[in-house]
């Protein structure tokens, strides 16, 4: 009976002093509401040491509504929360993911998960690690506001730590724990980082270091350099809309001669071996690339942005063979290390090395390619496939 009045008279002492404690940093900083979430946010700290004290049942579902608050795109609440108090599992969960290894001497620990059948669909399907990265920020922050100490262990998309956790806490294919967060009444008081660093802002574009100098800058955009980038981990496209819309730029020939034209047919994949990612072009023999196509060891296939689109109209419908349609656009020739042709106005470059390219065989063909070409004048079309050997965009 004395023991557990003590303990909570220690209690109210812990509560009394978290309460001045924060009236004397709302009264240091203005002491209204917004200084006093600023405060929370910048004094919050990641804490991985924990005294024994369990951490109440009530407190456990404030933290876990103020990490469904979270925005979340399309409300879609793609989230699923895993909490852990038995000690257990906390000891376990610790032997799992070592970098999460501070459970072991913890009450409680939350994983939580993203729900992937709560997930849009297509490309929009990733944002569920932006609205349970949400979630996980805000239980951290409610923790501090209510005097625990917390820290975020990253768990997706390490997959060793994703597959050790969904083992030992038996998750459904469709739940992807994302972060554990360690949770307890801290036994140590780290002071927090400032991380403030005016280098890692900019103001209306890039490089800007303030809002004048945007305004001024705006007359005089600043140039977009390209940047080559890995096709297998960094490629943005839908392989079925690549060519779709306004179509492609194609280019092909040298400095001693090239032509580029409009396409609107392709197709992106993976032959012969690992890393041999393709992009296929079809040109028909009355083109005037085709010559080029036909001689060639190397061709670039482009990207232009949607108010950009007159540029592929343009070269759409003039031939070559009658102007040289990149200076009556205004266009500025580059040439890549093998010496084929692009364009600095494009957004996106991808240069391919001819690995194979053959016409078309009407004995072959099915009702499908053999009405199209029935009335199709410029002849029957060549397959030219290039494996990607340069990947540029801006």
């Amino acid at each position: 009976m004395k023991t557990s009045l003590l303990l909570n008279v220690l209690l109210a002492l812990a509560l009394v002093a978290l309460t001045v404690k924060l009236v004397k940093r709302s009264h240091a900083s203005g002491g209204d509401v917004a200084s006093v979430v600023m405060d929370n946010i910048l004094s919050r700290t990641s804490i991985r040491s924990y005294t024994d004290k369990t951490v109440d049942k009530d407190i456990v579902e404030k933290l876990l509504r103020a990490g469904m608050a979270a925005p979340t795109a399309a409300n879609k609440q793609p989230w699923h929360f895993v909490v852990i108090d038995d000690k257990t599992t906390l000891q376990q969960l610790a032997e799992a993911t070592p970098n999460a290894r501070m459970t072991a001497n913890a009450p409680l620990a939350i994983v939580v998960c993203g729900d992937l059948t709560k997930a849009l669909e297509g490309q929009a399907r990733e944002f569920w690690v932006q609205d349970v990265s949400a979630a996980t920020e805000n239980i951290l922050l409610a923790a501090h506001a209510m005097g625990l100490g917390a820290v975020w262990c990253g768990n997706y998309p390490a997959t060793e730590r994703v597959q050790a956790i969904s083992q030992l806490l038996n998750l459904p294919e469709n739940l992807v724990p994302l972060s554990t967060i360690v949770v307890g009444y801290p036994s140590e008081t780290p002071e927090p980082k400032d991380k403030w660093n005016e280098s890692n802002i900019s103001y209306n574009a890039y490089g800007l270091t303030d809002s004048k100098a945007a305004a001024a800058t705006l007359e005089e955009p600043a140039k977009r350099e390209f940047k080559e980038f890995d096709v297998d981990k960094e490629f943005r496209g839908n392989p079925f809309n690549f060519f779709k819309g306004h179509g492609l730029l194609l280019a092909a020939g040298d400095k001693n001669g090239y032509n580029e034209m409009t396409i609107g047919w392709g197709a992106l994949g993976n032959i012969w071996g690992k890393g041999c990612n393709t992009i296929t072009v079809y040109v028909a023999p009355a083109r005037y690339t085709h010559e080029f196509m036909e001689k060639t060891k190397y061709f670039t296939v482009m990207v232009f942005d949607k108010d950009q689109e007159s540029v592929l109209d343009y070269m759409g419908t003039k031939s070559g063979r009658d102007e040289d349609k990149a200076k009556s656009l205004g266009l500025t020739t580059r040439f890549t290390e093998n010496g084929t042709p692009y364009f600095e106005e494009a957004s996106e470059v991808y240069e391919c090395e001819m690995i194979y390219h053959a016409p078309f065989n009407p004995e072959t063909m099915g009702d499908v390619p053999t009405k199209f070409y029935e009335h199709f004048e410029a002849g029957i079309h060549s397959l030219y496939m290039g494996k990607i050997v340069k990947a540029m965009r801006k």
